[in-house]
């Protein structure tokens, strides 16, 4: 299960994981809110995969979000940045490898971060104390819930 925020102000959109995901479910579902959105050009894009502790069929995520963001990028142009908060282990060598594999097939720079500043530091969003996610997102203002 996951959740989309768009915030108008930032050009961020924020998606949260819960336990358990889908990974072809939730690259699908980023592909329809970027299109709800109006696919913005300097979009931003935070994955919180904190509180992911498993995905099915993880190794086909890569190949499946390359497909996706070049079918995008033909339609309206992908996201200049994506992060991906993963502080579990596991979960953080995974998204490294779907960043090595993606970041030499799409124009959006990726990266992976255990630490919630160092993630809004890169994609350059402020707001409250950036030491934390939740709190620097909170401050955010026109953040639109999306379906």
């Amino acid at each position: 299960m996951y959740t989309a925020t768009y915030f108008d102000d930032q050009k961020l959109l924020l998606v949260r994981c819960s336990e358990h995901v889908h990974f072809a479910s939730l690259m699908a579902r980023i592909a329809e809110w970027t299109m709800a959105i109006g696919a913005p050009k300097g979009r931003v894009v935070l994955v919180d995969l904190r509180r992911l502790c498993t995905i099915d069929r993880p190794f086909d995520a890569p190949g499946e979000y390359v497909n996706l963001q070049q079918k995008m990028a033909q339609d309206g142009g992908a996201a200049s940045k994506m992060v991906l908060l993963a502080t579990r282990p596991e979960i953080f060598v995974l998204a490294r490898i779907f960043e090595q594999y993606a970041q030499d097939h799409v124009p959006t720079d990726i990266d992976v971060f255990r630490n919630g500043s160092d993630a809004l530091a890169f994609l350059g969003v402020s707001g409250g104390d950036v030491g934390d996610v939740d709190d620097a997102v909170g401050s955010l203002r026109n953040g639109r819930v999306l379906d």
